[in-house]
């Protein structure tokens, strides 16, 4: 099952939003040899649930690539911060390259489904 948030608020520096039939998508702009910060709402009660970042095509059953979640990195260039006042966690990566620009999943454990929030991340070189 897929699930996707309509909420568009994870902007951090150029962030364009457009819809393909429903689920929004997130465009993040970062440049490379710099850092970038992906911010992801989710929904009150899940504060305490374990949240992650993964890339790829994430809300299947395959294995899932995840970088970072709460509780450990295995990029050390990834690195996840929980703002539970704020519902919000924001996954910061630095010394960004271009192998890192493609399709990332906001995803907040839950019993059953995941809830998962898309994000394109392009990566550009300047500036």
């Amino acid at each position: 099952m897929r699930q996707f948030s309509q909420n568009s608020h994870h902007t951090v520096q150029h962030v364009d939003t457009y819809t393909p039939g429903t689920a929004a998508v997130t465009t993040v702009t970062g440049y490379k040899g710099r850092s970038v910060q992906i911010r992801c709402p989710y929904k009150s009660g899940y504060e305490t649930h374990l949240k992650y970042v993964c890339r790829g095509e994430c809300y299947t059953f395959q294995t899932k690539d995840i970088p970072v979640d709460s509780k450990t990195a295995k990029d050390e260039r990834f690195s996840l911060n929980d703002d539970t006042a704020a519902r919000v966690f924001t996954v910061t990566i630095t010394d960004l390259r271009s192998e890192d620009g493609g399709n990332y999943w906001c995803g907040t454990q839950q019993k059953v489904h995941d809830h998962y929030t898309e994000i394109l991340l392009v990566v550009k070189v300047g500036e």
